[in-house]
């Protein structure tokens, strides 16, 4: 898998090392041979010089997240092509969610495949191949502890990160009863 090194931003007390927005897709290929599966791992191998690569299962059953680092998606579509040209049984996902990941969970349970243990956010708990890295600093500026997220828990954690380092001054908070309320 890649180890491309993501910018991190410092915002107050936090360091949040986003992963790069891009396209997702997921593949499900049914191989029908040894050489066949060893074809598919060869392609996805070699994408990990131009994408971010997660494998999901193996055996009978492969699957793949790809993530480009723009949101181009003339990539997953080549890999479709290549995929459908070459295999017998191919499903193409366009996006990285619970419902695919349990698709493929049972898959794997059908044919007798492997699901390979998925990184989970630490805040949700949902399945991300791609995870967000949150770091918080202590007093010193060293890390006190840091969390691997989904990319609604790292926005969440960025937009916290920055409303406390803006100054309180007119600024608009939500108050327990959910009125918006300015802070003078």
């Amino acid at each position: 898998m890649t180890s491309r090194k993501p910018s991190v931003a410092a915002i107050g007390g936090e360091l949040i090392e986003p992963v790069p927005i891009g396209a997702r897709a997921v593949y499900l290929v049914e191989t029908r041979s040894q050489d066949e599966a060893r074809e598919v791992e060869r392609l996805f191998d070699e994408l990990e010089s131009r994408a971010r690569v997660c494998k999901l299962c193996e055996g009978k059953l492969l699957s793949y997240v790809v993530q480009t680092s723009r949101s181009d998606s003339a990539l997953l579509d080549e890999i479709e092509d290549v995929l459908k040209a070459t295999c017998g049984f191919v499903v193409t996902q366009g996006s990285f969610d619970e419902v695919i990941y349990r698709i493929v969970r049972e898959l794997c349970e059908d044919t007798g495949s492997t699901l390979l243990p998925a990184r989970e956010c630490d805040v949700c708990g949902r399945p991300e191949p791609f995870p967000s890295t949150v770091a918080t600093r202590n007093g010193k500026g060293l890390m006190a502890s840091s969390r691997q997220c989904c990319g609604g828990c790292a926005a969440k954690a960025m937009e916290r990160a920055e409303l406390a380092r803006r100054p309180l001054r007119n600024r608009q908070v939500r108050g327990k009863d959910a009125r918006l309320a300015t802070v003078r």
